[in-house]
């Protein structure tokens, strides 16, 4: 067991994402699917929410017919001007995403409201709710120099991931050591909460600076999504608790002190 997180100075978290989608029906008659709670649930979540989240935007997927665009978002609902936190909705699909001023507490509580608010204005008549997929994401940015430091030597040396190639490779082809592109994806199931870890690790760039990218993904899938509000309350703390897990065991040492200002 590791200790609790400490507090972080300067954090390198670029946004926390929650994404719910839930299952559309099939219209035979069209040929399509659609959402039947769409568009109405978005007008009522919005009055139910708009005292936090007061500023709207309609995005340019509301120029495309709800049918033609299933799963992605149309409006979205901020706290303040161009700012976070804020959430979106379009057919079968929810997200809450959160930058800077990030907290678990005020993220979590923002994805419970959501969510319920979902629960409560789906139609009860006709075509069932029900979630087919629901994952927290967390990108981070840590800056690197590759003119200064091989990536594979960074990976190795302070997110703790090795990569290793047989030298020969490398002489057989006549290719300098040090890689100009890194990306890597690993994905592993997880058991509490039931579903998935998703790892992606690539070189990249965070506002304009040369950067290690990464993404922790914690999904659930089907039958493995929680349904009501206690249990998904408990499949966030789970979920964050992975999260936290990982991203400690890939930044311990130089870059937690770094980030803690130390």
């Amino acid at each position: 067991m590791r200790e609790k997180t400490p507090l972080l100075l300067y954090p390198p978290l670029i946004e926390a994402i929650f994404e719910l989608h839930w299952e559309l029906a099939y219209d035979k008659e069209k040929g399509q699917y659609c959402d039947i709670s769409y568009p109405m649930m978005y007008g009522r979540i919005y009055e139910r929410l708009k005292k936090d989240f007061p500023f709207i935007e309609d995005l340019p997927s509301t120029q495309l017919l709800p049918e033609a665009s299933p799963y992605l978002v149309r409006h979205r609902m901020r706290k303040e001007k161009d700012g976070y936190p804020l959430v979106q909705i379009g057919p079968g699909i929810i997200t809450v995403n959160e930058a800077k001023g990030y907290s678990w507490k005020s993220f979590s509580s923002n994805v419970l409201k959501l969510v319920d608010s979902v629960i409560d204005f789906y139609p009860e008549q006709g075509h069932p709710l029900r979630f087919i997929r629901c994952e927290i994401r967390f990108l981070n940015a840590v800056p690197i120099e590759p003119k200064n430091e091989n990536p594979l030597a960074f990976l190795e040396e302070k997110l703790h991931t090795r990569i290793e190639l047989d030298p020969d490779f490398f002489i057989a082809n006549q290719l300098d050591l040090q890689p100009h592109s890194v990306n890597l994806n690993l994905g592993y199931d997880l058991q509490k909460p039931k579903g998935s870890l998703g790892l992606n690790v690539q070189l990249g760039k965070m506002n304009e600076i040369e950067a290690y990218v990464f993404q922790i993904l914690i999904q659930s899938i089907q039958q493995e999504i929680p349904s009501d509000h206690s249990s998904l309350e408990s499949w966030l703390n789970q979920a964050h608790s992975v999260a936290e897990n990982t991203f400690c065991t890939f930044c311990k040492g130089f870059l937690m002190e770094k980030f803690c200002g130390l």
